[in-house]
């Protein structure tokens, strides 16, 4: 499961050393010296009792801006607070708020939105410490990354791995690639800081939502802004633009984006036939995500 991190340095740390200290070092969790480092960092500025409070209270004063990015964060908007924007090192630092069924904001937003009821893995490592309030409860899998295409439906090997709740003054790893869980609303309104590793492959590397009892693939994560232009570029563009897809969609490294280049050219075709023409070619171009969701598609189309 998710490895459980044993600090014990009861010393507090102010957001600024925490800055400092982690842009001087880096932050590389495939090792353990670095892993260790920033998670020291971590637990020491989470034992500043007061600095999130008087942050937010200055934010709610309006006495300072807003972060830059701070509804940013993988779409969840009002629910996470950018603490540390990318670029002062290769991480970021947010505080994740998780409400409670009876908060407002869970009955505002609905736990979908909010993250919780839906198994997922992340396509980065990050390092979370329960701050505030109960901490919310996780049921943990694991799973091989690379066996897995991530075509909608394809049976994928999540072993359970146990339950935890990161508790006040706890500490966790969820290791990219690996880690799956499953997160349930906390008995009141919590708060995390998450320590989370940046890197600039980071963009095309997948992640996804499972059915944990099925154990299977439901949806895949990670799609960054290159594929949004292309589909934008051969809809509104002519002969270059739909030969720049039909060279992606047959020879493109990522897999993600032959895909995206395919979706592409069957959203300009002319009709139905022309578009199962597109999935048709498609199917044989190598790839194995690209070509179970061209058959999808085509089923779906039929």
């Amino acid at each position: 499961m998710a490895r459980m991190m044993t600090m014990r340095d009861p010393t507090s740390a102010s957001l600024a050393e925490f800055v400092d200290a982690l842009s001087s070092w880096g932050f590389d969790p495939r090792d353990d010296v670095s892993l260790s480092h920033a998670a020291n960092w971590l637990q020491r500025l989470g034992n500043d009792r007061t600095f999130l409070g008087d942050m937010l209270i200055d934010l709610i004063s309006g006495l300072a801006p807003v972060p830059d990015g701070a509804d940013a964060l993988e779409g969840i908007g009002a629910h996470s607070i950018m603490l540390v924007t990318p670029g002062q090192g290769n991480f970021f630092l947010n505080a994740r708020i998780w409400p409670a069924e009876q908060d407002a904001l869970y009955r505002a937003s609905g736990p979908e939105a909010l993250g919780y009821g839906q198994a997922h893995d992340h396509n980065f490592d990050m390092l979370a410490l329960g701050y505030f309030g109960p901490g919310y409860a996780a049921d943990e899998f694991e799973y091989d990354y690379g066996a897995v295409v991530g075509y909608e439906g394809e049976p994928v090997a999540l072993r359970p791995a146990g339950r935890f709740v990161l508790a006040p003054g706890s500490m966790v790893h969820y290791r990219a690639h690996r880690d799956v869980h499953v997160q349930y609303p906390p008995a009141s309104l919590s708060v995390a800081l998450n320590l989370v590793h940046t890197q600039a492959v980071q963009g095309w590397m997948d992640s996804y939502d499972f059915d944990a009892a099925r154990g299977t693939v439901t949806r895949l994560h990670g799609h960054g802004p290159s594929e949004s232009f292309l589909r934008i570029a051969v809809a509104l563009g002519g002969e270059e633009a739909q030969d720049l897809a039909s060279r992606f969609g047959q020879s493109h490294p990522s897999d993600r984006m032959r895909l995206a280049a395919w979706e592409a050219l069957a959203g300009a075709a002319a009709g139905a036939e022309a578009r199962d023409a597109v999935w048709r070619e498609a199917e044989g171009c190598g790839s194995r995500l690209v070509a179970a969701e061209a058959l999808r598609r085509r089923g779906d189309d039929g």
